[in-house]
């Protein structure tokens, strides 16, 4: 007669996976030197000047809002803010008075 294994795996041969020992991704290579060494024919991953001009491009591509829509948001954000505001007062307000009646302590 077999026994049933013991173990959550089953006596599948199970062991334990660190994070520092999780198998290399597709195309990636792992190297043990502490340093990263640098070669001439690397691009610079950073580009100042294309940076500014790309952001200078997207700012005018914006559609900035009039001054009159502005306040217009800004009057209808505050009223929401308000009636949110209220709202959550008389439910809790509700919701205490049931909780004082439901344990007798009105």
């Amino acid at each position: 007669m077999a026994r049933a294994p013991v173990s959550k795996t089953g006596g599948w041969g199970f062991e334990t996976l660190h994070p520092c020992h999780g198998a290399p991704l597709p195309g990636r290579h792992f190297s043990t030197r502490l340093r990263p060494t640098f070669r001439k024919d690397t691009v610079l991953a950073f580009a100042p000047i294309k940076f500014l001009r790309d952001v200078r491009l997207e700012a005018g591509r914006v559609t900035w809002p009039s001054r009159r829509e502005t306040g217009i948001t800004t009057i209808m954000v505050i009223v929401m803010a308000v009636l949110v505001a209220v709202f959550f007062v008389l439910v809790d307000q509700v919701i205490g008075a049931a909780i004082r009646w439901a344990f007798g302590t009105v």
